[in-house]
């Protein structure tokens, strides 16, 4: 099949985690693949990052006509109707709906989004975040001079700052690598990553984000995070800890005692059975049950 990632907006590295992993699993199943951005190719399936894509007019009015030679990628998590509308455009939803409505699939990353997307689409598809050897791609540096490290936005979220100060009045040297929005290219944020001993998840919603905690296992890379409602079983790639008085205990720990290379490794042995080209592959024959006609024209 011919099959096309597309991101729209600025926020590719933001993504990018994710969009290498479909990639690699993509090539690996056999499929003609391409990566792009802020364009949709007519010759091609089209995945497209992020969701919030309905909101490029010109997008939508390209993709109207080509039922099912789409799918949505929903990276965050979903809660009805509320992310749909703009601040100044309350009649939003008519773009929203013919987004979701024709797209062939909506694949989702947590099993709590399925029920919800059923709203706008009928086909939601869980799509769990896996594994793949392509993203094993953060060195195991010899010299770890940084203790902790961390990815992702802080001055938004009070409580991440004040968790990352408690680690270094404890004592510990903190690496924080902010503004995910603006998130720099990977070989920047994996060379900084490189130096620390062990890494930190901060969840601020009621999910693990799996584009952080599944890549660091997939790296073999020791996480501590906080714990979160988690059904779809992210955390098993982290060493969860119950309060911010715990977590900062662990990563003191872990620190003192060196375990934080034998760790990484059981974190990526806890996560190595979710093999990726598997799963997208089980995902895409969801998302066409019943439209293989579609996968003809593309491929």
């Amino acid at each position: 099949m011919r099959i096309e990632i597309c991101c729209i907006g600025n926020r590719f590295n933001m993504y990018r985690n994710l969009i290498a992993l479909l990639y690699h699993s993509l090539v690996d199943a056999g499929h003609d693949v391409s990566v792009s951005q802020n364009r949709v190719a007519t010759d091609a399936v089209s995945l497209i990052v992020p969701p919030m894509a309905f909101r490029v007019p010109e997008l939508v009015d390209e993709l109207a006509g080509r039922r099912r030679r789409y799918l949505v990628v929903g990276v965050e998590t979903f809660d009805g109707f509320s992310h749909g509308r703009a601040p100044d455009a309350p009649d939003d939803l008519e773009p929203f709906r013919r987004f979701f409505g024709e797209a062939a699939a909506v694949l989702c990353l947590f099993r709590q989004d399925v029920e919800p997307y059923r709203a706008v689409t009928p086909n939601p598809v869980y799509l769990k975040y896996g594994v793949h050897p392509a993203l094993h791609e953060i060195p195991d540096a010899a010299a770890r001079p940084v203790d902790v490290a961390f990815f992702g936005d802080v001055q938004r979220y009070p409580a991440r700052a004040r968790t990352i100060e408690r680690l270094r009045e404890s004592g510990l040297t903190v690496d924080v690598l902010a503004d995910a929005t603006n998130a720099p290219h990977e070989l920047v944020r994996n060379s900084r990553l490189a130096r620390a001993k062990l890494d930190l998840n901060l969840a601020h919603a009621d999910h693990a984000s799996p584009q952080r905690v599944v890549y660091l296992a997939n790296n073999r890379r020791c996480c501590v995070s906080n714990v979160v409602a988690d059904p779809d079983g992210y955390l098993a790639a982290t060493y969860p800890c119950p309060d911010e008085a715990t977590l900062v205990d662990t990563c003191r720990a872990i620190v003192a005692d060196g375990s934080w290379r034998s760790r990484g490794e059981e974190a990526y042995e806890r996560v190595r059975e979710w093999a990726m080209p598997r799963i997208v592959a089980e995902a895409l024959e969801a998302a066409f049950a019943g439209g293989s006609s579609v996968a003809d024209r593309a491929g």
